[in-house]
């Protein structure tokens, strides 16, 4: 069965997590000049000891889900049915937010976050970026700035991973 979804996972790796940081506002920019489309990014932290924290970007936590409908169903039922009735469906709408955003996963999913935290070294941090419409040129030019840093896992097509090595493992050029 062919692959449909144009969306591809990206996993880059670095021993400062600033330079992580860095590599996202780099992302970032070249999704604002139209070369990729960024769709979600995940850090994942793994200190010296081996202990893995997540920062998701894009994702809905059940609480954000929870509040956000709880607030807009309070909000609407007090406006529609006075206080009782802003109790009545800022309740529902709480619930209703929290389920969804627990039933609704956009960006990379959580199972493959799971298998991440394993896979990163101690002590470095890991960028996961779900991408589309790629310039690959573009995207091997950023890396190159990036000295160090490694592929971790992809999912883009074998050409497209040979290419991004290669730009990993050249040297920085650039004026300093």
């Amino acid at each position: 069965m062919p692959d449909n979804d144009p969306r591809k996972l990206i996993v880059i790796g670095f021993d400062d997590p600033l330079k992580a940081n860095e590599f996202l506002l780099a992302a970032s920019r070249l999704q604002k000049d139209g070369k990729i489309t960024l769709h979600d990014a995940v850090f994942i932290f793994r200190d010296a000891e081996g202990h893995a924290r997540v920062q998701e970007t894009t994702d809905i936590t059940t609480g954000r889900g929870a509040f956000s409908g709880g607030l807009w169903g309070l909000l609407l039922g007090t406006l529609l049915g006075g206080p009782i009735g802003g109790l009545i469906v800022g309740g529902a709408s709480a619930g209703g937010g929290a389920l969804m955003a627990k039933l609704v996963d956009n960006g990379i999913k959580d199972e493959k976050i799971k298998e991440l935290r394993e896979v990163v070294k101690p002590g470095s941090t890991a960028l996961a970026l779900l991408i589309s419409h790629l310039s690959l040129g573009d995207l091997q030019r950023e890396l190159a700035r990036f000295p160090g840093a490694t592929l971790v896992e992809s999912d883009l097509p074998d050409a497209a991973v040979h290419a991004v090595q290669t730009a990993l493992e050249a040297p920085a050029t650039g004026l300093d």
